[in-house]
C-alpha cells in the first residue's frame, strides 16, 4: 500500500517519520519518553505516539518502564549487513584485528566509509588500551579522524567543504590544510589524528584498498594516549596488516 503525507506536518511520510523515530533512538540517548522523541523528530506527540505503537507491533521498538528503546530486533536487522554477515568484511578482518592488538595492546578500530562519514564497525581494546569514546555502529566525520583521512584521500576527488567543524583546537579546519594533509596520506600511505576528535589521544590509520580500482572499502586504526607511547611505533604493523586485508578484499566485500 502506498504511504501518503500525514497531514498533521504534511511535508514527509509516515515511513520516513517512523524511520526518523527509529534515528532518534539511535542516538546517544538509548531511552526516551515520547514526549522528547517527538521534540527531536519535530513531530506531534500524539503521531510520535501513534508510530511507535506501530514500530512496537514489528518489534523494532520495546517498552522500558514508560519510556521507549529498540529492540533486539534492530540488532538482529543490524547484524545483517554484509559486512557483518557471516564471512563478511567484520568477520573475516576479526582475526588481524584480533593480532594488532597482541602486538600492540592499544585500542584497534575497523571503520568502512559511509557518506562524509566512517562507520565503526568493530572495535577491540583491553585494559591498558586508552579510553576513547567510540562503538560499533557510531560515525565520526571523514575529515576529523585518521580513520576518515584514509579513505577521503584514497577516493574520488571532491572538493573541499568551506568550513568544517572543530572537536578540539587540533582539527584541521580550513580545506588547504585538509588537502595538504590528504596529499601526505597518499605519499605516506597512513594518516594521522593527533587530538583532532578527542583530546588526549593519537591515532594511526591504514586504507584496506581494492586493488582493483585503489579505491577504500575499510580502514584500521591504532589508537593510543598522548604522553605515552607514539602510535608511529606502529606503522609497520598496521601497513602489513591493511596489506593482507586488501588482498582479500574481493572476498571481504562479497
Amino acid at each position: 500500500m502506498e504511504l501518503q503525507k500525514d497531514e498533521d506536518t504534511g511535508r514527509d511520510t509516515s515511513a520516513g517519520k517512523a524511520l526518523a523515530l527509529l534515528d532518534a533512538l539511535g542516538g546517544p540517548r538509548a531511552v526516551l519518553g515520547v514526549s522528547e522523541l517527538a521534540r527531536i523528530v519535530s513531530l506531534p506527540k500524539s503521531t510520535a505516539h501513534r508510530l511507535l505503537v506501530v514500530l512496537i507491533e514489528s518489534g523494532y521498538v520495546r517498552r522500558a518502564g514508560d519510556k521507549y528503546a529498540l529492540s533486539t530486533r534492530a540488532f538482529e536487522l543490524g547484524n545483517q549487513v554484509t559486512v557483518a554477515r557471516s564471512n563478511g568484511l567484520r568477520e573475516r578482518a576479526m582475526p588481524v584485528l584480533a593480532e594488532l592488538y597482541a602486538q600492540t595492546r592499544e585500542a584497534i578500530h575497523l571503520g568502512v566509509p559511509a557518506g562524509a562519514s566512517v562507520l565503526y564497525v568493530e572495535k577491540l581494546f583491553g585494559p591498558d588500551s586508552v579510553r576513547i569514546n567510540t562503538a560499533v555502529g557510531m560515525r565520526r566525520p571523514q575529515y576529523a579522524t585518521a580513520l576518515g583521512k584514509t579513505m577521503l584521500a584514497f577516493s574520488e576527488p571532491q572538493s573541499m567543504q568551506a568550513r568544517y567543524y572543530r572537536f578540539t583546537a587540533f582539527t584541521i579546519a580550513h580545506p588547504d590544510l585538509l588537502g595538504r594533509a590528504l596529499e601526505r596520506v597518499r605519499e605516506e600511505g597512513f594518516a594521522t589524528d593527533h587530538e583532532e576528535t578527542f583530546l588526549g589521544v593519537s591515532c594511526l590509520a591504514v586504507p584496506v584498498l581494492d586493488r582493483r580500482t585503489g579505491r577504500p572499502v575499510a580502514a584500521l586504526s591504532v589508537s593510543a594516549a598522548v604522553g605515552g607511547r607514539s602510535v608511529l611505533r606502529y606503522k609497520a604493523v598496521m601497513l602489513k596488516a591493511a596489506e593482507q586485508l586488501s588482498g582479500h578484499v574481493s572476498t571481504l566485500v562479497a
